[in-house]
């Protein structure tokens, strides 16, 4: 249950879109690749803090739906790094009244709280 938890938050954090004048738009997983492919910058890239915090949370993420028996407290801090930054990109969209930016990141929102849900309930 765990894994598929883990890997759907890594699904829809990956489509959680930005937008921002003139005319510039993308989805974090096109931005990471333009992160990865661009190798001039390489260092200046991952030194920035929501750069390398959402590439280690992501990282945590994989290795929770690869391993089974992952530490569930390695799991949670993969949780909670990813949050903040989704819950950013939604007050963003709140208060610039875009629904596109709002509407994609509502599904990890929700995946979230059922996360919370079923670890208060020791399910996972």
């Amino acid at each position: 249950m765990k894994r598929f938890i883990n890997l759907g938050l890594l699904i829809t954090f990956l489509f959680c879109y930005l937008e921002w004048p003139p005319n510039n738009s993308t989805f974090i997983f096109q931005g990471e690749y333009e992160i990865f492919t661009n190798t001039k910058n390489w260092v200046s890239n991952f030194t920035h803090p929501l750069i390398l915090l959402g590439l280690i949370a992501q990282l945590i993420l994989i290795y929770g739906v690869i391993n089974r028996r992952i530490n569930i407290k390695l799991n949670h801090l993969g949780v909670i790094i990813l949050t903040p930054i989704v819950l950013l990109f939604f007050v963003v969209g709140l208060l610039s009244f875009n629904f596109k930016i709002m509407g994609s990141t509502l599904p990890f929102l929700a995946l979230v709280v059922y996360y919370i849900v079923l670890t208060r309930r020791k399910i996972i």
